[in-house]
């Protein structure tokens, strides 16, 4: 089930993008199966960038992400069949590009991230330096 985006998203966005993309000619129907794999491309596009960041499924889904997720799902639609325009590419692109700011920390979600460990010094390694040995048996000769 796709969690930032739904179908009724992408009718409200652009049905009659959705029916020139998903159309299925055959019965003149919504392929509902064509739909639902580009939705979880989006969803599994958009948790690549976001996982290392944030702790997922999100609990909520921000404006920006199902914005992001609409431009997606709809660039992997029109991608099944040879249809990306380069408008649509672009808008990809530049979805992609919203996806890294926000999993470089360049955009905030407003939403708790994953906390880094702390530092400590349990499995630290400490590098020395290798001296010479001060005190050997030929220079205690005598006094052992």
């Amino acid at each position: 089930m796709a969690i930032y985006v739904t179908k009724q998203d992408l009718i409200d966005r652009d049905n009659n993008m959705l029916w020139n993309f998903a159309v299925d000619r055959a019965t003149d129907e919504l392929n509902d199966v064509w739909i639902d794999q580009a939705l979880e491309q989006a969803d599994e596009e958009i948790d690549s960038f976001l996982g290392r960041r944030f702790v997922l499924p999100l609990a909520t889904v921000p404006g920006i992400l199902n914005k992001t997720a609409i431009t997606i799902a709809f660039y992997w639609l029109g991608d099944r069949d040879n249809q990306v325009t380069e408008l649509l590419e672009k808008r990809y692109h530049a979805a992609l590009t919203t996806l890294k700011e926000i999993a470089s920390g360049k955009r905030e979600l407003g939403l708790p991230t994953i906390e880094a460990p702390t530092e400590s010094s349990v499995g630290k390694v400490e590098l020395v330096q290798d001296n010479e040995r001060m005190f050997t048996r030929d220079s205690l000769k005598g006094i052992l």
